[in-house]
């Protein structure tokens, strides 16, 4: 399969020829339809922040697709369903896991950091971690969901409780801020 490689800070991707993802037990096999490129990717490639997989890595977290193939012991998935990827993976059994807050997981993985992500044609993923996507929402535009639309989605509903009447401001309105801006006004406030 084709994916774009990164080697390195200040370095460009490169598209080439890797291997094929092998599932495993729990595992989906997506054909990647989109992923969005993030503020975090640019950090990557042009300011040196350290993944923590060492490269060569597959970046790209903001994915959606297609399953293309399922281990025998998942259920919750076929192929042909169209499926979003969360920027980060939970384990679903650590504390923090067990109370619902998948969020601050304590062994959280993420796509393009610490396991290969989207930028590529296919990615595995644990089928515990993805979101059916009804298939009216295109592929394209889901992808963002993943990272810059749950990111303020949960600083709206779960940290601060934003309800009708609120009166917010928003510093920095780029992909997530601007959102922001609209979640809040969905929830009824002043932004």
């Amino acid at each position: 399969m084709k994916a774009a490689v990164f080697y390195g800070p200040n370095q460009p991707l490169k598209v080439e020829e890797v291997p094929m993802p092998v599932i495993g037990t729990g595992e989906v096999l997506v054909k990647v339809a989109a992923c969005g490129l993030c503020h975090t990717d640019i950090g990557y490639i042009d300011h040196g922040t350290p993944t923590f997989k060492k490269p060569p890595l597959i970046l790209g977290h903001e994915i959606s697709g297609t399953v293309f193939e399922v281990a025998p012991d998942v259920t919750t998935f076929k192929v042909g369903d169209h499926v979003l990827l969360p920027a980060v993976m939970a384990c679903g059994e650590c504390g923090p896991c067990r109370q619902g807050r998948g969020n601050t997981c304590e062994k959280m993985k993420m796509f393009g950091n610490d396991v290969d992500g989207g930028y590529a044609e296919y990615v595995k993923a644990p089928a515990n971690n993805l979101f059916h996507l009804p298939d009216e929402i295109p592929l394209i535009e889901a992808a963002i969901i993943a990272d810059a639309i749950t990111t303020p989605f949960h600083a709206v509903k779960n940290r601060s409780g934003v309800k009708p009447g609120d009166t917010l401001l928003v510093f920095g309105c780029g992909g997530v801020g601007l959102n922001l801006v609209q979640l809040a006004n969905a929830a009824g406030a002043s932004v």
